[in-house]
């Protein structure tokens, strides 16, 4: 494995989760849209490495310190179910995750409308997330989402949303109160952040279809 400053990595993104020495167990946490297209077995839970792995890359998982980054050429293997072969980056961001990167050109990066839906929500004032219907995993959040949870993108991905409303039941409550044709009415709920403050919103969700799963889109509000 070694550094290599002449790789670019635009897009093509995913977090691992994987306890210290233990890289051949790495579930998938989250993965961007780039990465999804070269991977559609990239979903949430998902077993990172078949049984021939590249030991090279497990080994960089594996003794990979917080906020280091390296890069490491694969030679064909199993990644995700598909097989891969290039070079990739290992960034360690600490709390037993591991990002991926693939190397793409900025200039060919995919502009799907996944990506155009996160780059729209992303620039709009209003707290933003996809999650699944079925446990409330965060699938992407937007920068006001962020901030509104007062956490990182690395710290909220993968993790249920339901657990932040402060009201048993929430979060299953919003789901059903919302069809795939239509929108949930406004409901108050207090929201936990990630620093335990408690902050009141209006939460509100549509369904719609993410990355082959049955999704909502949940938007908070201050306040109600």
């Amino acid at each position: 494995m070694s550094d290599n400053g002449e790789v670019e990595f635009a897009g093509g993104i995913a977090v691992l989760a994987a306890a210290p020495g233990q890289a051949r167990a790495a579930r998938l946490v989250w993965a961007d849209s780039v990465f999804a297209q070269e991977f559609p077995a990239a979903e949430s839970g998902a077993a990172a490495f078949g049984d021939d792995a590249p030991e090279m890359l497990l080994a960089a998982i594996d003794g990979i310190a917080e906020g280091a980054a390296v890069a490491v050429a694969c030679a064909p293997a199993m990644l995700l179910g598909t097989r891969f072969e290039g070079p990739l980056r290992v960034v360690g961001l600490g709390g037993g995750r591991i990002l991926l990167g693939l190397a793409v050109a900025a200039e060919n990066e995919a502009q799907d409308a996944e990506s155009r839906l996160a780059e729209t929500l992303d620039a709009v004032p209003v707290a933003a997330a996809l999650v699944a219907v079925a446990d409330g995993t965060i699938l992407w959040l937007n920068a006001s989402f962020r901030e509104l949870l007062d956490g990182s993108e690395f710290d909220l991905l993968g993790t249920s949303l339901a657990a932040h409303f402060a009201l048993p039941g929430a979060f299953k409550t919003l789901i059903a109160a919302t069809g795939k044709f239509a929108a949930s009415a406004p409901m108050p709920t207090p929201l936990k952040t990630l620093s335990g403050v408690m902050t009141p919103v209006a939460a509100t969700a549509k369904r719609m279809a993410f990355r082959g799963q049955e999704a909502a889109l949940v938007c908070l509000s201050h306040g109600f």
